[in-house]
């Protein structure tokens, strides 16, 4: 039934912060735009945040989590590399770089609704 995925949109506290965090600190390219929703092009997915006092149009809020409950993982050359560069823009690296068990070397940092998000190669 399923074999790929379209999007994944982010229920966000305030739109303006998290615009600011997915577009101009980790530099994602803006694919599409509309009020208090904006999705970014990432391969074949968007990447979506939408301010969740506006998505009540979708479904109610009683369905509505808040942030952290789930992890978006980005594929990076090098994961030293890109927690530096991710700290430079004071991005909070709370844990990592590491290797894992399995042999991946990840890290992991939050957005500003505390939903996290891993660095891998």
């Amino acid at each position: 039934m399923f074999n790929k995925l379209y999007a994944l949109c982010l229920l966000v506290e305030d739109y303006e912060k998290s615009l600011a965090f997915y577009r101009d600190t980790l530099d994602l390219k803006l694919n599409s735009q509309d009020t208090n929703y904006t999705d970014f092009k990432l391969g074949e997915t968007l990447l979506a945040i939408f301010q969740k006092d506006e998505a009540v149009a979708m479904f109610p809020k009683s369905h509505m989590k808040s942030g952290g409950g789930c992890v978006i993982a980005f594929p990076v050359a090098d994961v030293e590399t890109a927690c530096q560069e991710l700290q430079n823009k004071g991005i909070d690296i709370f844990e990592g770089p590491k290797q894992m068990p399995w042999g991946q070397t990840v890290a992991y940092f939050k957005d500003p609704d505390g939903n996290i998000l891993e660095v891998t190669e």
